[in-house]
């Protein structure tokens, strides 16, 4: 065997294994402080890979001692249960076993040369173990996506052309094979056709499996880069809210170093019987002191941000608010998510409050806790009655084009959790309810 064809089942061993690395780390992770050991771990699996493909032609016996090894590897150099790590350690070996299964399928079904001439060094052997990692790739993929419940956050149009070089990838390849075979002659011009096929059948599926690989990467990235989003936008939230307690301290401070300059006026002003000027002068500090009754604490400082800064908003507007607000001290439910729910809620409260023909003065009634076991939002807003609706669903309240993107983002979060919300739409007012359901702890609290 060559020096070539010995770096060639490197390269493939170095693409399976590590997709199958890639599956550990998404399932079982690794301890930071043995950052190495996986690295190190993958480097001599490969290395011992290669030496069992290349020595041993006994199929059996290579798949009991990869089988093992997988076992070693996810046990050694993985951070779980033991039963998880061995659970685990097994995929590799269940998944080459049907992705094999499936190659040796496709090939019977689409060409029609002698399968044992797979285990010969030849372009036919490359091809068809191009195919084995085509098929491998969409296996620990799929696996990790489901595992892991990541959502797919490629457009949809990404999605649909990856699906469609799947489906034609794999046929296409094995059409090439057939078609290198058939041609095949004793003449030169037909072993030079042979070959060129060859050659844009090994092209082809390269590039059908780097897109395979390209895509979950920028998948990953794209998670990554949403995540780091929220958190900046959070972070803002925060921020935000620091600056207003730190007005609304300043604030007080101020009320405290001149209350006895206020009362004294005050005094002043309704003994002479300057009932208007009294009432403007209440009015004046009523609207100083808006900032003071605005902030809200639950215990949950980016919930605390997201509410105080809308109530502020809603009042600055001139919209009464009341809020009936307890939550347990601890939320299985991320921050970020609940923000989502309560920011569109209370946007669109604030929406429909600032729309002409209100029948009754502007108000937002807010309640969140828990009741039956379930965190609870309600959201009572005034309204003109005025309702945009898509086939009897609430589309919005608003006439745009790009409006409507609130209710669709509160609809998936609720179902992400398991909850449900119900709107009822009034002539002059509007309610939102959702409910999602709490972990024990939290039903406790």
């Amino acid at each position: 065997m060559s020096i070539l064809w010995i770096g060639w089942e490197l390269l493939i061993n170095l693409v399976e294994e590590g997709m199958f690395c890639y599956l550990l780390l998404k399932t079982l992770g690794y301890k930071k402080e043995n950052a190495l050991r996986p690295i190190l771990g993958l480097s001599i699996l490969v290395l011992f890979t290669t030496i069992l493909n290349t020595t041993i032609h006994n199929t059996n016996i290579v798949i009991f001692l990869l089988l093992i090894a997988d076992i070693i590897f996810s046990t050694v150099c993985f951070d779980s249960n033991f039963s998880s790590r061995f659970f685990w350690g097994c995929a590799a070996s269940l998944i080459g076993i049907i992705s094999n299964t499936i190659v040796f399928f496709l090939a019977s079904l689409f060409t029609n040369y002698d399968l044992n001439s797979l285990a010969v060094s030849s372009l036919i052997r490359i091809q068809m173990t191009l195919v084995y990692l085509v098929v491998c790739s969409i296996f620990y993929f799929t696996i990790i996506h489901i595992i892991s419940k990541k959502s797919i956050t490629l457009p949809l149009l990404f999605r649909s052309i990856l699906f469609l070089l799947l489906s034609l990838g794999i046929i296409a390849s094995d059409k090439l094979i057939g078609l290198s075979i058939s041609i095949s002659s004793n003449t030169y011009a037909g072993s030079q056709a042979s070959h060129i096929i060859d050659f844009i059948g090994v092209a082809y599926l390269s590039i059908l499996l780097g897109c395979i690989i390209l895509f979950e990467v920028l998948g990953d990235f794209h998670n990554k880069n949403t995540a780091l989003t929220m958190e900046l936008r959070e972070a803002s939230l925060l921020q935000n809210h620091f600056d207003n307690i730190q007005a609304s301290m300043k604030t007080l401070r101020q009320w405290k170093h001149d209350f006895h300059h206020h009362t004294q006026a005050m005094q002043m002003l309704l003994a002479n019987e300057q009932y208007s000027e009294l009432e403007i002068y209440l009015a004046q500090l009523n609207s100083d002191f808006t900032n003071l009754t605005s902030m809200v604490s639950t215990g949950h400082p980016t919930l605390d941000a997201i509410l105080s800064s809308k109530i502020l908003i809603a009042k600055s507007n001139g919209i009464t608010v009341e809020e009936t607000i307890f939550l347990p001290d601890k939320l299985s439910i991320p921050q970020t998510d609940l923000c989502v729910i309560i920011g569109n809620l209370l946007d669109n409260a604030i929406e429909a409050c600032n729309k002409p023909n209100l029948e009754q003065p502007p108000y937002i009634n807010i309640t969140i806790r828990i009741h039956k076991g379930m965190l609870y939002f309600k959201v009572i807003n005034s309204s003109n009655g005025v309702y945009i609706f898509d086939k009897k669903n609430l589309l919005s309240t608003k006439k745009q084009p790009e409006h409507g993107y609130g209710f669709k983002n509160i609809n998936e979060i609720v179902e992400k959790y398991g909850g449900f919300l119900s709107y009822e739409p009034q002539s002059n007012s509007f309610a939102a309810t959702i409910m999602i359901p709490l972990q024990s702890e939290e039903e406790e609290t």
